[in-house]
């Protein structure tokens, strides 16, 4: 079984999936002032809701969010240079994560029944904030993990 995106070199389809990912997710990079989110913090996750009034950001978010929820299900890792996307691939099979496309975006619920990944997922939904506030600037840097996470790398 491949972990993570180590093996789609060898597997045609899954480095296609990882490429178009990689495609829309810098595309929305681009477009990050055309999107407004919202983070609320839950006991055992977070809630977000992500908008824009744009077209273009609507099918890019309707196609990028349950991808990512497909990939976080599936293992197939993405950022493995960035401590806080390789600890949650790491620990997917905490995470429930529910999806709802809206007319203008998404809603997500990331949950878990562990206190130390839901530290890790509301860290996540802070750094998905700030790409959102500074674009590529942002993705290019780590993403810092709480110092009360426990590492599981």
């Amino acid at each position: 079984m491949h972990v993570g995106m180590r093996g789609a070199g060898r597997d045609p389809i899954r480095a296609a999936r990882h490429q178009h990912d990689q495609s829309v997710f810098h595309r929305l990079l681009a477009l990050h002032d055309d999107i407004q989110r919202d983070l609320e913090m839950l006991p055992d996750g977070i809630r977000s809701r992500t908008r824009s009034h744009n077209p273009e950001v609507v099918a890019l978010l309707h196609d990028h969010v349950p991808a990512m929820k497909q990939r976080l299900h599936e293992n197939f890792g993405l950022r493995f240079w960035d401590p806080a996307f390789a600890e949650l691939f790491a620990q997917h099979d905490k995470v429930h994560m529910e999806v709802s496309l809206l007319p203008d975006g998404v809603m997500i619920e990331e949950r878990s029944d562990d206190p130390n990944v839901v530290t890790l997922i509301q860290a996540h939904g802070q750094v998905i904030n700030l790409f959102v506030a500074h674009g590529e600037k942002q993705a290019q840097q780590e993403s810092p993990l709480p110092a009360e996470y426990l590492r599981v790398l």
